[in-house]
């Protein structure tokens, strides 16, 4: 039997692209920005320029992450950084 969460990310592969971005959209606390595809790819490209270096460095390591396919929660994040 799956986990729950096994079945969300087995729903979520299944979705379509724009599907996707909506799902995510939706679901994500993120700062003002735009999620978008990128050689069949999706990230999250915040507005304007990032606030701290530490911002930068933490948006460029994620999107290694998800181009390597290897994702982080947002709690695992948040719990990560002490926020």
């Amino acid at each position: 039997m799956l986990s729950a969460l096994e079945k969300v990310s087995q729903d979520f592969l299944a979705l379509t692209l724009q599907e996707k971005l909506e799902f995510l959209k939706r679901i994500t606390n993120t700062p003002p920005g735009e999620w978008v595809e990128m050689d069949g790819k999706l990230h999250f490209i915040p507005e304007g320029p990032p606030a701290t270096e530490e911002e930068e460095e933490v948006f460029q390591r994620e999107n290694e992450e998800i181009d390597a396919g290897r994702g982080i929660t947002l709690h695992e994040l948040k719990k990560k950084f002490e926020v």
